[in-house]
């Protein structure tokens, strides 16, 4: 059974609680071991202190160590912690016995060494419960290492923000030229602060000119800059930098065509130029050059910025991407080399292994075909120079010699700016991302310069990198980055998001011209488009991909849509980070809800889930990946018209189309009855999902039936039924001029004597949909779906959590609401097999649900589901029901929801291919006769 982690939190809570309470010091390590399911015979070894077992180095004095895992040493009251944990930590048996965590405590703290990150925990021994997340490795659920951003990022991205804010304010912007113009200011400036801080020009050479040259009024800095530009774009040996003030003429050429066109500078004040100089400030030496799109996000119009879905990207999130994708892989190559053993280096070749790792990496391409200001493509860029580093540094002590005579005076890095390949729909962002490059290189330079003492020379700057400005979706990729089959590609990225409802018109033909192959494709996301263009890129290929997108791909009808066509090109899920909030470091941060993806055409065991547990990363290693990123087959579950078990069919409830002549508030069901007695025979509640939900009231004219004499008699209902005629009649829909022929009725007439109602939109935050029982004195509107003489096993089975969790995995959603569908989530859904006696169980328990229900009367349905104000008996009532269904689908039940899914869409795929076999059967029976 797989590990449960909620069960671990509360067990560990109550092992804590008992040692504390109880002072069961002595037995705490073993009960902590049976937490993390060690077997008994294990457990029983090491209480024995059987050396096989138990490989502590003191086991009288009550050390346990087990082998592969966890190293305990209980110390006394007083004792210095500190050094005790050292001296385990620093002990050959940790490396010997690949220990992974080392646990000292005196039970009044506890300190936790994993030495695989050298991380430690330190709290008090009664909150380790809380901390439950760092010791999930112990089970197998390994954390991702995560990347902190540099805090002067963040507040040069402030500081930025605050600058254009206030030049903006001084200045008018009211044309695209404008704004063009300003974000070239933007890019102009950002480069300075840079070079003056990194060796390109004198420390504060930029600073110093407009802090000693300029008005204090700030009324010349834009005449003063636009000398300084021009200055900038004069070669060394250029005659007309004679002309110009020594204080100008000591900045260095550029070139790279960065200062090359003449634009606008913007006016400014006193506080704009105090801000300039406060920006020049900053410590730019070591900020990422990935910031630069998030500068550039702080000013451009925030209208064009969502239409083009650019979300610059923090360093850490990058990283989820490109980690796995391949850096790992790399990293755990030279690993493996550098623990080669140096005296036996002409044996196992470990010379020629770093010759052919640095060979490798020097051949790796990088391609983002929606690069933006190029974040991607500079992280992955600056990681590969990293990883050549050290294996220079590797080489350099295999070789035992300096620093100054590994590399020779003309040293070039074998990582190539050409080797990076993007395409980008905005101009200017195409501009950042050059730019953004050509500094991650000269950083690259400069830390290079350290380690070995040699250096590359930054200018005059070169034409570098493949940045192609141009719509990806239109542009064949072969064209810009050549994938002949056999190099080592990966793509990676961001791209635009966008729903159905957010798409251009230019978008959608964008998709008609990517999608031109598929049926269906107009109800999926914008970003599927780079889904499926790259996974036909990589088909048949060494190259793979990791995208960026919004969870709903992964979610609903969408993943019919698009995977099973991945799949058929061969090509799988080789690694994926469930939903989490994407999260940028931009001055106005952009929350979204995401996946990232990995997909390659190359045979490969080991594939990857990366879960959020408790705001920690964990991968855990699987065969295979579900296209709903959960541990499973490649089945996608397809829209049904008939349901695919024996539960009764389930269909829409009532759709009006009246224009709101037969629905009536309370106020005017009371005047109406008050004014024609006779119509209350012919009102009925009406139930939409909002008035379900919150126990609201509205009412309708449910005229079915009614005779033409009645309705004359009934002259203000039949005013209400003229006015509907005459909305149906005028309506340029074709089917509500049909309806017109009978005005008195809605669309539908659905009245069963009872029903199941099943509300159509349900908030994201209930663990459960709340479903109702309801007769036909009430009416339902098409805000909901119901099951016409829906039985109390339906509504168990529905209100069960195996059909909600269900229901989270393939429905779709409005916003981030639960969108429930007959077609694809009750009618897929897949009922257990169960005899008379296991339902009769289950209706016994839905029952309890309805009367803890009632025994809380004066709560709405919406509060009594509200995960803060769930009674505790109503909890209960649908605990016990959950595990008498899960139990139905297998005796053992289930540990967690990732096991329940994967069970269901098991059997889902079942009935689906018992499904497609009857089918078969029948047909080949008709042919016979």
């Amino acid at each position: 059974m797989a590990f449960n982690q909620t069960q671990f939190f509360e067990d560990l809570e109550k092992l804590t609680s008992k040692v504390i309470d109880k002072n069961k010091k002595d037995d705490f390590i073993f009960d902590f071991l049976k937490l993390l399911d060690v077997s008994k015979t294990t457990i029983t070894a090491l209480k024995k202190n059987d050396s096989r077992f138990n490989v502590a180095a003191n086991p009288e004095a009550g050390e346990v160590a087990n082998k592969h895992r966890i190293y305990f040493k209980p110390v006394a009251e007083g004792q210095d912690l500190d050094k005790a944990l050292s001296e385990v930590i620093s002990s050959p048996i940790i490396n010997q016995h690949k220990i992974r965590m080392v646990m000292v405590t005196d039970f009044n703290t506890v300190l936790i060494n994993d030495t695989k990150y050298d991380e430690t925990l330190d709290c008090d021994f009664a909150d380790l419960y809380k901390n439950y997340h760092f010791l999930l490795p112990l089970a197998g659920l390994e954390r991702a290492r995560e990347y902190s951003e540099h805090p002067a990022d963040v507040q040069a991205s402030e500081k930025m923000g605050r600058l254009f804010d206030h030049i903006r304010k001084l200045n008018e912007f009211n044309t695209a030229d404008d704004l063009h113009a300003l974000n070239i200011f933007l890019t102009r400036l950002l480069f300075c602060f840079y070079a003056e801080d990194t060796g390109i020009f004198k420390p504060d050479q930029f600073h110093d000119v407009i802090d000693g040259t300029t008005n204090i009024d700030g009324s010349d800095v834009d005449s003063v800059l636009y000398e300084l530009f021009d200055i900038l774009n004069l070669p060394e040996s250029s005659t007309e930098r004679d002309a110009k003030p020594t204080h100008l003429s000591a900045f260095p050429y550029v070139n790279g065509s960065l200062f090359e066109y003449p634009f606008a500078i913007p006016e400014f004040d006193a506080r704009t130029r105090r801000i300039l100089l406060e920006c020049a400030r900053l410590s730019w030496a070591e900020i990422n050059p990935d910031i630069f799109g998030s500068m550039f996000q702080a000013v451009i119009d925030p209208e064009q910025r969502g239409s083009l879905g650019q979300h610059y990207t923090s360093v850490s999130n990058i990283m989820k991407v490109i980690q796995p994708l391949f850096l790992d892989e790399l990293r755990t190559e030279l690993d493996a080399v550098r623990a080669l053993s140096y005296d036996n280096r002409h044996k196992n070749n470990k010379a020629e292994r770093l010759d052919a790792l640095l060979e490798r990496i020097s051949q790796i391409k990088v391609f983002d075909p929606a690069c933006g200001s190029g974040n991607f493509l500079i992280i992955a860029y600056k990681e590969l120079r990293k990883l050549e580093i050290e294996v220079l540094k590797a080489q350099r002590e295999l070789l035992k010699g300096s620093k100054d005579n590994l590399l020779g005076l003309g040293f070039q890095s074998a990582i190539s700016l050409d080797n990076l390949y993007g395409i980008e729909y905005d101009d200017f962002a195409s501009q950042i991302a050059r730019l953004s490059l050509w500094l991650a290189e000269h950083q690259m330079n400069v830390l290079c310069e350290q380690e070995f003492g040699v250096s590359q020379p930054m200018l005059p700057l070169k034409d570098s990198g493949h940045i192609i400005h141009g719509n990806s979706l239109r542009i064949d990729w072969n064209e810009v980055c050549p994938n002949n089959g056999s190099d080592e590609i990966y793509i990676i990225g961001n791209p635009p998001f966008g729903g159905t409802g957010s798409r251009s018109d230019e978008q959608s033909k964008d998709m008609e011209k990517v999608f031109e192959e598929l049926k269906n494709f107009k109800s999926l996301d914008y970003v599927t488009s780079w889904f499926w263009k790259g996974s036909q890129y990589i088909a048949n290929s060494n190259a793979e991909l990791a995208l960026v997108s919004t969870n709903s791909i992964a979610q609903g009808e969408q993943v019919a849509m698009l995977f099973p066509y991945i799949f058929d090109l061969g090509i799988h899920i080789s690694f994926a980070y469930q939903t989490f909030p994407w999260r940028n470091n931009a001055k106005h941060n952009a929350a979204v809800h995401v996946v990232i993806i990995g997909l390659s055409a190359k045979p490969n065991s080991k594939k990857l889930i990366f879960k959020l547990i408790d705001k920690t990363w964990h991968s855990e290693v699987v065969s295979n990946i579900s296209p709903y990123l959960i541990k499973g087959s490649n089945i996608a579950v397809q829209s049904q018209r008939a349901p695919i078990h024996d539960g009764s069919k389930m269909v829409y409830g009532n759709k009006p189309v009246d224009g709101g002549n037969l629905i009536l508030s309370s106020e005017e069901k009371d005047e109406l009855i008050s004014k024609e007695p006779a119509s209350e025979k012919w009102i009925k509640k009406l139930l939409g999902s909002a008035e379900f939900l919150n126990a609201k009231e509205r009412y309708c004219l449910w005229l079915v039936n009614i005779s033409d004499e009645e309705l004359d008699n009934l002259p203000l209902v039949k005013n209400r039924v003229n006015k509907t005629e005459e909305m149906r009649l005028a309506s340029k829909d074709g089917g509500a001029n049909k309806l017109a022929e009978r005005p008195h009725e809605f669309r539908d007439t659905r009245n069963p004597k009872n029903y199941i109602l099943v509300p159509r939109v349900s908030s994201e935050r209930r663990r459960y949909i709340p479903v109702g029982f309801l007769n036909k004195s009430t009416i339902s509107s098409d805000g909901n779906q119901i099951i016409p003489d829906g039985n109390i096993f339906d509504f168990g089975m529905l209100t069960s959590l195996a059909h909600n969790d269900w229901m989270r995995l393939v429905a779709g959603r409005l916003k981030s609401d639960y969108r429930y569908s007959g077609t694809i989530v009750y009618n897929t859904f897949p009922f257990p097999d169960a005899t008379d006696e296991q339902k009769q169980h289950i209706e016994s328990l839905a029952e309890e649900i309805l009367l803890a229900r009632a025994s809380n009367a004066g709560m709405t349905l919406a509060e009594l589901y509200d995960p803060d104000k769930m009674p505790e008996d109503l909890k209960q009532a649908h605990s016990n029901l959950d595990e008498a269904v899960d139990k139905l689908y297998r005796p053992q039940g289930f540990a967690n929801t990732e096991e329940r899914l994967a069970h269901l869409l098991a059997r889902y795929e079942q009935l689906i291919e018992a499904e497609k076999q009857s089918k078969g059967k029948k047909k080949t029976q008709k042919k016979v006769k």
